[in-house]
């Protein structure tokens, strides 16, 4: 698809989180992202410290997710509507799970907030 994947992150950042929900997570959230975003467009990765937190954030150049699904995107088994994307719906059920069950939160929100496009999701994990 000829995707611009990049990661803004200089540091490594400690965290004590189960390194196979932190990789279910993640992978998860980029595969949604290159699903989504179309050829020639760009998915960027970020990592920051905070006081008692690290805060993931994956950025891509897609459609983003309306506000009125926002909520409903982390129902298992559902898809948008419109979407010729293949896929099962599970993705953000999956990654949903996984922050409740570890004490994660999760935001969804627009790359472009004037234009309304663009996924942009953000994980706060607990140091």
């Amino acid at each position: 698809k000829q995707i611009d994947i990049g990661v803004d992150s200089a540091l490594d950042v400690p965290l004590m989180f189960n390194p196979l929900d932190l990789f279910t997570l993640v992978k998860n959230l980029v595969d949604n992202a290159i699903r989504y975003t179309p050829p020639g467009g760009r998915i960027d990765l970020s990592v920051l410290a905070m006081a008692d937190a690290v805060q993931l954030q994956i950025k891509d150049s897609g459609p983003g997710i309306s506000v009125q699904e926002q909520a409903r995107v982390f129902d298992p088994f559902y898809r948008s509507l419109g979407t010729e994307e293949a896929g099962s719906g599970l993705g953000l059920s999956i990654v949903k799970a996984i922050a409740d069950r570890t004490g994660a939160r999760l935001q969804l929100g627009f790359t472009d907030e004037v234009e309304q496009r663009g996924l942009c999701v953000t994980v706060w994990l607990a140091k």
